[in-house]
C-alpha cells in the first residue's frame, strides 16, 4: 500500500467514523473501500456513456456494416 494524506471536513469524517466504529472497521479501511468502490462505480459509468453514444447518428448510409473499414480508411485519409 502507499501512504497518503487526506483532509476531511469535520461532518465527513464523523460520518465515516460512525460507519468504521458500526461495521468494526478502521476509519482508513472504510476510506479504502469507499474509493475502491467510487472508482467501480466512475467506470461503469464511463462504460456505460460510451455503449449510451453508440448509434446516436446517423451516416445516412445503409451499409456501414458491411463497409465500415472502408469509410474509416477515407476519413482517415482526410
Amino acid at each position: 500500500m502507499v501512504r497518503t494524506q487526506i483532509e476531511l471536513e469535520p461532518e465527513t469524517f464523523e460520518e465515516v467514523r460512525r460507519i468504521a466504529f458500526s461495521e468494526r472497521m478502521s476509519v482508513s479501511a472504510v476510506v479504502r473501500r469507499m474509493i475502491k468502490d467510487g472508482l467501480t462505480l466512475a467506470s461503469a459509468k464511463s462504460k456505460l456513456n460510451l455503449k449510451l453514444m453508440a448509434g446516436i447518428g446517423s451516416s445516412g448510409k445503409r451499409d456501414i456494416a458491411e463497409k465500415h473499414d472502408d469509410y474509416l480508411t477515407e476519413d482517415f485519409a482526410r
